[in-house]
């Protein structure tokens, strides 16, 4: 690899779930399912606005909301641990796990350039590998660059799983950029000093201004915008200036 410009982007870590891998349906359906056993029906609309965690987590905190509805006054723990079973059930019914649209090329575009690749993520680490091997993503990354719920004392919006991500691809935070779906991931990012663009599956507008209050370089509607690629460019080459990828979705 060539050496990176001073203060160019080194490295590159992604969330998972709903970045790499569109399975975010599936953590929403299972939130429902464990809801209604603490007696709290909501449909995937309500719990959007009713759970502020429900996108991008962490799990603890959205089980969290989900008992503050309970009318039985079902605990918080119960909830996560009828959570993660449905999630794995789901998944598990699926014949194939895709990643999303244009992923493949930007991660071999950077592999083939030299630049050094993790994964943070708040799923539990024998899902995530799960996930990334059914994907056929886990060979771009390697199970050590892997970083999962356990690897960290605080989940996102917290900093430690990007922080750790960074010490990993043995770059400071601010060398490491992020790619994230969910404000919380984003935070998390920001928060560990690290540069983000996000690339949400959710495009409502009130969700995606929260991404330009958090300070993301750009906000792509899809991996395979021909700007994300111009924009990657410019970051390894260190110019790290906010940037318009689709005016829809980026600040101007």
């Amino acid at each position: 690899m060539t050496a990176p410009a001073p203060g160019a982007v080194a490295a590159v870590a992604f969330d998972l779930d709903g970045t790499l891998v569109d399975l975010e349906r599936f953590h929403h359906d299972a939130w429902l399912a464990a809801a209604r056993q603490a007696g709290v029906t909501l449909t995937r609309e309500q719990a959007q606005h009713r759970l502020p965690h429900l996108i991008g987590g962490p799990d603890p905190l959205v089980a969290a909301e989900i008992a503050a509805l309970s009318p039985s006054g079902a605990p918080a723990a119960g909830i996560l641990a009828a959570k993660h079973p449905a999630f794995d059930e789901l998944v598990g019914r699926v014949p194939e796990i895709v990643p999303r649209a244009g992923v493949r090329t930007v991660l071999e575009g950077l592999r083939d350039r030299g630049v050094p690749l993790a994964v943070g993520t708040a799923t539990g680490r024998d899902t995530a590998l799960t996930v990334l091997r059914r994907a056929g993503l886990l060979e771009l990354f390697g199970e050590a660059r892997v970083v999962a719920a356990q690897d960290v004392p605080r989940l996102k919006p917290a900093p430690d799983v990007y922080l750790a991500t960074a010490r990993l691809l043995g770059v400071p935070a601010g060398r490491q950029l992020v790619f994230e779906d969910s404000a919380t991931g984003a935070a998390a990012a920001r928060a560990a000093g690290s540069p983000v663009v996000a690339v949400p599956t959710v495009h409502d507008p009130d969700y995606l201004r929260r991404f330009d209050e958090l300070g993301a370089l750009a906000v792509a509607g899809e991996w395979a915008e021909p700007d994300l690629t111009s924009l990657l460019d410019r970051l390894l080459g260190g110019d790290t200036r906010s940037a318009t990828v689709r005016a829809a979705y980026v600040r101007a």
